[in-house]
């Protein structure tokens, strides 16, 4: 099973995409969604290679919207490793961070 560390960063941030875009997410709203967040746009070629990729791991589902375009949904694999990072973050924030001199913040 592939880890949420296994993947490069673009292609977690597009599981999130997948998970955060409102409307269908297919290519150009998920490349919306990332150009948004990105300083640079987002390279077509990029986009693609990596949702196949992340298909080929069994973390997306790529099903035909219409003739000329594909959408994106994760599986429940995908969804389990992002709910599993989302949770790792959240405990992450709930623990005390201590400061140098011994204080707490």
């Amino acid at each position: 099973m592939t880890t949420y560390y296994e993947l490069t960063g673009f292609q977690r941030d597009l599981l999130e995409a997948i998970a955060g875009v409102d409307d269908e997410p297919y290519g150009l709203a998920l490349k919306d969604y990332l150009d948004e967040r990105y300083a640079d746009p987002i390279n077509h070629s990029r986009l693609y290679q990596n949702l196949d990729r992340l298909a080929e791991l069994d973390l997306i589902a790529r099903d035909e919207l219409d003739a000329r375009t594909n959408v994106y949904t994760l599986t429940d694999a995908g969804r389990h490793l992002l709910q599993r990072h989302a949770d790792t973050l959240a405990s992450l924030c709930d623990q005390p961070r201590h400061v140098v001199g011994g204080g707490r913040q």
